[in-house]
């Protein structure tokens, strides 16, 4: 069975109103599988301050044995 980590990235809005990842990741090293990782993302604990349109952070499930260098995945 494949587990999975949390990855907590950021985004800017570039002047074409694209969203590029601009390089800074947090990952949260606790394995677990899909579900769990993704529950865990949902989680209604949560509490959002988004206040800059240009600039978010984004919540990602990505299997354990992925490479996270430069890690693009659009959102």
């Amino acid at each position: 069975m494949e587990l999975y980590v949390l990855i907590l990235s950021m985004w800017g809005k570039t002047a074409s109103d694209e969203w590029m990842y601009i390089g800074n990741q947090y990952v949260y090293n606790t394995p677990m599988t899909q579900e769990s990782c993704e529950a865990f993302i949902e989680n209604k604990d949560w509490s959002r301050h988004e206040t800059n349109e240009y600039y978010k952070v984004q919540f990602d499930c990505m299997p354990e044995s992925s490479e996270l260098d430069g890690y693009k995945k659009n959102g």
